[in-house]
């Protein structure tokens, strides 16, 4: 039900099915199988908003859809599986990812960069390297948000009578650059929910999609393709309204969202 949840949400932050797939590592015929059961019970996915998600929604379209295969074969392995000798040769060559498609491409053999990439990791992980850079959309007031942890030094702490190490949990809004600043003595779940409920209050409405740097309240698991969102903190972001982005871990290059960007919140209370 979570699943479908954050489907449904995302569709009403007018998120393309391909990028839902890509970003939930779900497999389009399970995608598309929820959304046609929720068409058939009288949805109408271009209008749906936050206040219609309810759990009584997301159950109905889990019962009318019945049992999910746990594996899928994905079209990409389909396609990309009778040529991994072909790639896997490519690669010891030392041709760039981006040379790779184009070169299958010639032979008829048609595979976008993130499915690309996606059967790296599944079949021939060894040559996955770290020098992937992925332009990142112009985005819009109200967006995206980047949310992490900074280090103070050492303050007075009332309540343990004692100097003790501080953190800040920093919310910037991407597109203006608006920042707010959230003290506190710990990393924990409580400080991150407590950070975001009052940058809310401070910006006066929610971004679209909060970008975290992998913080351990909110991701369980980091993983480039399909990274696990902590369960009771992505509730939490769906009973807000926001999509959760975690940002590629180790990647430097994949964090700065901030880059393409440079104006007022649009403000969705």
């Amino acid at each position: 039900m979570i699943e479908i949840k954050e489907i449904l949400l995302r569709i009403s932050k007018g998120q393309t099915k391909r990028t839902i797939r890509r970003d939930l590592g779900m497999h389009g015929i399970t995608l598309n199988k929820y959304l046609d059961v929720a068409t058939s019970l009288g949805i109408d996915l271009t209008i749906i908003d936050l206040e219609s998600i309810t759990d009584e929604l997301c159950y109905s379209i889990k019962m009318a859809a019945g049992p999910v295969k746990d594996k899928e074969i994905a079209p990409r392995d389909i396609l990309l599986l009778p040529h991994k000798d072909k790639i896997e040769a490519y690669l010891k060559q030392d041709l760039t990812k981006t040379k790779i498609i184009s070169l299958l491409g010639r032979q008829g053999i048609a595979v976008s960069e993130a499915s690309f990439y996606r059967f790296l990791k599944a079949h021939l992980s060894s040559h996955m390297g770290k020098g992937i850079t992925v332009r990142l959309p112009e985005c819009q007031p109200g967006q995206y948000a980047q949310a992490d942890f900074g280090r103070m030094g050492k303050i007075w702490d009332a309540t343990a009578r004692r100097k003790r190490f501080a953190w800040v949990f920093i919310v910037t809004l991407v597109y203006s650059r608006l920042m707010f600043v959230y003290l506190t003595f710990k990393q924990d779940f409580r400080a991150v929910i407590d950070g975001c409920e009052q940058s809310w209050k401070y910006f006066g409405g929610i971004t679209d999609i909060v970008i975290f740097d992998n913080l351990k309240p909110v991701v369980d698991e980091s993983d480039r393709y399909n990274p696990k969102i902590n369960k009771i903190f992505l509730e939490y972001a769906q009973h807000r309204g926001f999509i959760i982005d975690p940002t590629n871990s180790g990647h430097a290059k994949g964090k700065d969202h901030a880059s393409y960007c440079t104006s007022p919140l649009r403000l969705i209370f």
